[in-house]
């Protein structure tokens, strides 16, 4: 890596736990906070922003009756009918909140704004890393979360637009916050993949934290002055970054065992690798999916809902259940650390490089079958599937993250780690702008639309499947760490001791 500290530091256990706890609190705060936009959105929606584009012909229903809505309208809920139950309709302006569909399609391009802005520079963010440094970009950081809560509070009816500047701001800065705090698991290497996935399972968590508007404003308190709270707090990550190193944590590498006179493989080794080009598609279409789903759940608890309030205590149960994703997210890399400690039994020391580099296949395949039931149940239109797509979701959520950046971690070298993560990150985001003309589509062919995506879930099982072919892992090892020819035959001799006979 390029640094100006010293490679041999060593960092007391007092400091590396302070450090580490700092990353889970900040990670759990503060890395993620935009994807708790569909709670954001019911606060919006009662306060009113962005009512003026409502009409009556921008609405769904032009009474105040539960009616069978148009027949292009695909929230048919007969649950609601059958009742004869009636919608109720907030104060904040004549249509029913959850009944304007101008209303509905500006908050999703806000919303695939900010994920865009979430991870697109986020190759930028893991260049900064490799050569400015953590300190550097976690200032950075800290002072866009800062201002990003400093602007959301602006954000009034009448002044609707500062959401756009907010939440670009809260993006950008919550991604570096992420990418800085996953170097946090090299200050315990023999637990690496756990501490990874705890800290990103915080992050998952972070997107409950828009939970507590809904509360203040209950209790009357203004948003403004809950910005302005959570913008000082947000403003402690720039002054908590100068107890910690310079430029990166320290690594002390298990996985890999080339040796230290070796350069490392050229970038593009990984980058343009059959394993890099499955993970790419896998990462994106995941996340793809989880962000669609948050996109959709407003409108999808709507049609599933027989008045506001109802559709307003499924927005309370999603930032909720965000809150239990930090029991799930390192469960993954707590697995996928006691695989790698049983290759180190294999006699073979190809054989077990081949091992590691498999350990992450059931936390892959999981994570995978999760996303694919959260994603499948907004085709149902009931109370039961709001509920299933939650419980999936606490799994689904925390661990794409965080088993994905383990899995690059074992997969690849350590000094392609940052830059890695930055590319597939910018590379997944900037297709992440195909959400609002996939949201456009979905308004009119809601159940091709969100098919589509099904398949491709699908297909990208590809990827955990493809590190079952050990032939290929086998040769994935030999690029990855430089392997020569009398290096693959050799059998590792294992000590044993033995007592003389007296």
């Amino acid at each position: 890596m390029h640094c100006k500290q010293d490679p041999l530091m060593e960092l007391s256990l007092t400091r590396r736990v302070v450090i580490f706890i700092i990353g889970v609190v900040e990670s759990m705060l503060f890395a993620g906070t935009v994807f708790g936009w569909p709670q954001l959105v019911h606060v919006f929606k009662v306060e009113g922003l962005y009512s003026h584009l409502c009409d009556d012909s921008t609405t769904l229903h032009h009474n105040h009756t539960a009616r069978p809505p148009p027949a292009h309208n695909p929230f048919n809920n007969t649950r609601c009918w059958d009742r004869n139950t009636t919608f109720q309709f907030s104060s904040s302006h004549k249509v029913g909140v959850e009944q304007c569909e101008a209303q509905d399609e500006r908050f999703a391009l806000i919303f695939t704004v900010t994920v865009g802005c979430y991870s697109v520079p986020a190759v930028l963010v893991g260049f900064l890393l490799h050569h400015a440094g953590l300190r550097v970009t976690r200032v950075s950081a800290g002072t866009m979360m800062s201002m990003g809560f400093l602007f959301l509070g602006m954000a009034t009816k009448e002044s609707p637009n500062w959401v756009f500047v907010a939440m670009i701001l809260m993006a950008l800065g919550g991604n570096q916050l992420r990418m800085s705090v996953m170097q946090f698991g090299d200050l315990f290497p023999l637990h690496r993949s756990t501490a990874i996935t705890l800290l990103s399972g915080m992050y998952a968590a972070s997107a409950s934290l828009f939970l507590v508007f809904q509360y203040t404003a209950d209790a009357g308190i203004a948003r403004a002055h809950v910005c302005w709270v959570l913008a000082g707090i947000s403003a402690l990550s720039i002054f908590l970054s100068f107890i910690m190193p310079v430029h990166h944590i320290p690594v002390l590498d298990i996985y890999e065992t080339r040796e230290a006179t070796k350069d490392p493989p050229p970038l593009g080794k990984s980058l343009w690798s059959g394993s890099s080009y499955l993970h790419q598609f896998w990462f994106f279409i995941m996340l793809f999916a989880i962000n669609v789903y948050q996109q959709t759940y407003n409108v999808w608890v709507t049609g599933s809902s027989c008045s506001v309030r109802e559709a307003g205590l499924y927005s309370m149960f999603f930032s909720y259940s965000n809150l239990f994703t930090v029991f799930f997210g390192p469960l993954g890399g707590a697995f996928t650390d006691y695989m790698v400690r049983r290759a180190r039994d294999t006699p073979s020391e190809v054989g077990r490089r081949v091992k590691e580099i498999q350990a992450p296949f059931w936390p892959l395949l999981i994570s995978s079958l999760a996303t694919t039931i959260t994603y499948a149940c907004i085709l149902v239109f009931r109370p039961l599937a709001v509920y299933i797509s939650l419980v999936a979701m606490v799994v689904a959520r925390p661990c794409v993250i965080a088993v994905s950046t383990a899995y690059l971690r074992i997969r690849f070298p350590a000094e392609h780690f940052n830059r890695l993560l930055g590319i597939y990150g910018s590379v997944s985001s900037l297709l992440m702008f195909l959400q609002y003309p996939h949201f456009m589509w979905a308004q009119h062919m809601y159940y091709p639309a969100h098919a589509l995506v099904l398949a491709l879930l699908v297909l990208s099982y590809t990827n955990p499947i493809h590190l079952l072919f050990t032939p290929l892992m086998r040769d994935a090892v030999v690029i990855r760490d430089q392997l020569e020819e009398e290096q693959l035959c050799p059998v590792r001799t294992l000590k044993k001791t033995f007592r003389e006979s007296p």
